[in-house]
């Protein structure tokens, strides 16, 4: 009977235990940024087709950045606004060491301060790796500020 009671308790709290080890807010399966590391170290990034963040002027917009790490990477993956950064914009992503899990969610802010639509390319690369020569490591979209 004990065991019953057990196993019920565990099945009814399993979608509670898959929320993180934190307890930190669930990220959808499909973030619009995804991010892949191969076993070489080599980064490249990918968007969501109907990718279009929209934000309000001085606020940051968080967007989540999925990192499939096939290689176990464990240096810190670094974020720089690239081809000519527009004025007011301004991009935070910590650069914190990779766990060497195969799959981690971090967030990316990007901030505007002026209203309008901004054109933004984002590079990413793991530290002291260098950049992708085809371009793979970097997206491009199209920010509305309102």
């Amino acid at each position: 009977m004990k065991h019953r009671t057990l196993c019920a308790a565990l099945v009814l709290l399993l979608p509670s235990l898959s929320l993180g080890v934190d307890g930190a807010r669930t990220i959808p399966d499909y973030p619009p940024i995804r991010i892949m590391i191969n076993p070489e170290a080599r980064v490249s990034v990918t968007t969501v087709e109907d990718f279009a963040p929209t934000a309000h002027p001085g606020v940051a917009v968080e967007l989540p950045v999925k990192i499939v790490n096939q290689g176990f990477v464990t240096a810190a993956l670094e974020a720089e606004l690239v081809g000519g950064a527009p004025p007011g914009v301004a991009l935070e992503f910590h650069p914190e060491r990779l766990k060497g899990l195969p799959t981690e969610v971090r967030m990316l802010r990007i901030t505007a301060r002026f209203p309008g639509t901004i054109d933004v390319t984002i590079a990413f690369r793991a530290h002291n790796e260098i950049p992708d020569l085809g371009g793979r490591d970097r997206i491009h979209f199209l920010l509305r500020c309102e």
